[in-house]
């Protein structure tokens, strides 16, 4: 029992107008034996089948001469085992260890993200913490940098910004935010969300900067 046929009914007009794959030769619409046209049957692997159709598809020189060959037929291509195996093991291998380091990037990231939550949080009463925050904003921007994603890395910067917020350090923490907010806003998608961020954080850079301004 033939278990993957691929049928083309050729027309008398000399194209072709009826391809498909089935599953297997029981199926009535590929099922040939009642069908009063010639019946042609080649085996062919799966790889050759392939082109072959693309070449009936995308040349018209080439269909010509092959429906010249076939004129009123129905033509029966057995799909058969390939002789060898065209699978890339090193690129899908390479392949593989991208994902993989994606994989582990994107988790690393989110550890990460909720440490220095957790110490920025912390920053406003513990000055070792609003570093410790830092320096967690400072490798997740490398990890953000690894990923090449441009989104994650204009946050990172705000991170770090909240840190310096807390540490008194306003003027690099105002430089910052600023490089931010214009940037987002010259892209030509704005990401509404990261435009926000930057508004907040300014708000914070303000509030903190007045209550240092009245201390002094």
């Amino acid at each position: 029992m033939l278990n993957n046929l691929v049928c083309i009914q050729i027309s008398n007009s000399g194209s072709l107008y009826d391809s498909f794959l089935v599953g297997s030769s029981s199926c009535r619409r590929c099922s040939l034996e009642n069908h009063s046209e010639t019946k042609t049957v080649i085996f062919l692997d799966g790889v050759f089948t392939h082109y072959l159709l693309k070449e009936l598809h995308h040349a018209p020189f080439y269909r010509q001469q092959f429906t010249s060959h076939h004129h009123g037929t129905y033509l029966q291509i057995v799909l058969v085992p390939a002789a060898r195996e065209i699978v890339d093991y090193k690129w899908n291998h390479r392949l593989e260890y991208l994902v993989r380091e994606r994989c582990e990037l994107d988790h690393t990231l989110s550890w990460l993200s909720t440490l220095g939550g957790a110490f920025s949080a912390l920053g406003d009463y513990f000055a070792s913490c609003a570093t410790m925050a830092g320096k967690i904003s400072l490798n997740q921007m490398k990890l953000a940098l690894r990923l090449d994603d441009p989104s994650i890395v204009a946050r990172c910067k705000l991170y770090l910004s909240l840190s310096l917020i807390q540490r008194g350090q306003f003027r690099l923490a105002k430089k910052i935010i600023y490089n931010v907010y214009v940037n987002a806003k010259g892209h030509f998608v704005l990401d509404t969300r990261l435009i926000n961020m930057c508004k907040g954080v300014w708000c914070k850079l303000q509030y903190e900067s007045e209550i240092y301004t009245r201390k002094i």
